[in-house]
């Protein structure tokens, strides 16, 4: 349930306009509550002079010059937002579009100015309800006048902002934490809870006749998994003695008729509505979400990092800080504990099954690509085996040393590749033979 939570979270995260419709909101209240303050109960005391002082006239004619230049602010902010997103869409890639639009700061920015068309415009719709003879809200026109004066302040800041969104760098950085983000939330709050699961094997408590009993659970639609409720679907099977297989993983693409949910009902109280509550259990959408999907940050830090490679761009400096980033996550990587594929019930009994990302997946995610791209680039290359050898340090487990050591057989292999290409690689094989050596 918590993980279906965060999954509406990070989705609503990734809008452009949740943040800025909150902004709209508060303005609006904000705007009403003083005005409603200052006509019951200030409307006898004397303001300072430096308070707005006259007719009300002249405040609908200043409020409505103000509407016009908040909207034309608003509007040059959506179009420099466009531009970025253009951009960050040609050179770094169209799936990091998300990145720019969940960043906090760009959301706060577009608020500031959507709030204050908000405030002008509630404020216009106020002075043509009241009569020529009123006494103008001098207060609530005044903290109009504040807020439209602040968005100059805030028009620079969005541009410095963005300015610094636009650089690679820092674009790289925003991708790490959120990947960082993802391995912190996945291996302690749902993977600490279920460590004592680790210790259990499929096999101790699987039933023989699995694969001749199983009953197959159909999708009716296609999409991305984005969330898996593994607790209700243990809930279950603990419920009405099942065993449950789920042959895929958050981030899978499902077809639709897709049967990659297999059940071994032991008993006959097996019908449609049980398979409809498992099948609630998983969230599909249209595009791929990090809420368990631990590659999903990865595959956008590889992105940048194979289109620096390009020919287009050619930029391996760029490559060199994919690569710093993906080896500090990693790092962190193996400190943790990834969620185990067998799940147990009050009884100590394994009754689900899932597939999972283990070390040697998200290592083969993070360097397969990158070092097939680098075949022809041996700074990269070498880059490469500098970072491995920092993690065969950290490495602790056997499945972390099996996938660092398979990247450094394929890497053995592209050298052979490149050196035909290069004259003198004595150095990167040297590194690539000592590590070798090391994890054997």
């Amino acid at each position: 349930m918590i993980s279906r939570i965060y999954n509406i979270w990070q989705i609503l995260k990734a809008s452009l306009w949740f943040v800025p419709a909150l902004f709209c909101a508060a303005y609006f209240a904000l705007t009403l509550g003083i005005y409603s303050v200052e006509t019951h109960y200030l409307s006898n005391i004397d303001l300072p002079s430096i308070f707005f002082s006259g007719t009300n006239e002249d405040a609908k004619a200043v409020i409505l010059a103000l509407l016009s230049s908040m909207i034309t602010m608003t509007t040059l902010a959506i179009s420099i937002t466009m531009v970025v997103l253009s951009l960050a869409a040609t050179q770094l890639g169209p799936r990091l579009i998300r990145t720019f639009m969940s960043d906090r700061k760009t959301q706060d920015f577009i608020g500031l100015f959507f709030g204050s068309v908000i405030a002008c415009f509630l404020m216009t719709i106020i002075l043509h309800d009241v009569g020529k003879s009123a006494v103008s809200p001098r207060l609530t026109i005044s903290f109009i006048f504040a807020i439209c004066f602040a968005n100059l302040f805030v028009l620079l800041a969005f541009v410095h902002h963005v300015a610094q969104s636009s650089i690679a760098d820092q674009v790289i950085l925003r991708v790490a934490n959120d990947l960082i983000k993802s391995l912190d939330r996945l291996t302690i709050s749902e993977q600490k809870s279920n460590a004592n699961n680790a210790r259990h094997q499929k096999d101790d408590d699987w039933p023989k006749d699995f694969e001749r009993k199983k009953q197959r659970l159909y999708f009716n639609r296609c999409g991305y998994v984005q969330n898996i409720d593994y607790d209700h679907i243990l809930k279950i099977a603990e419920q009405h003695k099942y065993y449950i297989e789920i042959h895929f993983k958050a981030g899978h693409f499902l077809v639709e008729g897709e049967d990659g949910v297999r059940i071994y009902p032991t008993n006959e109280k097996y019908s449609e509505e049980i398979e409809q509550e498992i099948r609630n259990c998983f969230i599909i959408g249209n595009t791929r979400t990090p809420t368990q999907d631990i590659e999903f940050s990865i595959r956008h830090l590889v992105e940048i990092g194979l289109r620096a490679q390009s020919p287009g761009m050619d930029d391996n400096f760029t490559a060199f800080t994919v690569l710093d980033r993906l080896s500090s996550a990693l790092a962190i990587l193996f400190k943790k504990d990834t969620p185990p594929e067998c799940l147990v019930d009050s009884q100590d009994r394994v009754r689900l099954w899932a597939k999972q990302s283990d070390e040697a997946d998200m290592i083969f995610s993070a360097f397969d690509q990158m070092r097939h791209s680098a075949r022809d680039k041996p700074d990269i290359m070498y880059h490469i085996l500098k970072k491995i050898e920092i993690l065969c340090d950290l490495a602790n487990t056997e499945c972390q040393k099996e996938g660092l050591k398979k990247q450094l057989k394929e890497i053995e292999y592209d050298l052979k590749y490149l050196e035909k290409m290069v004259l003198n690689i004595d150095h990167i094989k040297q590194l690539c033979y000592e590590l070798l050596e090391k994890l054997s």
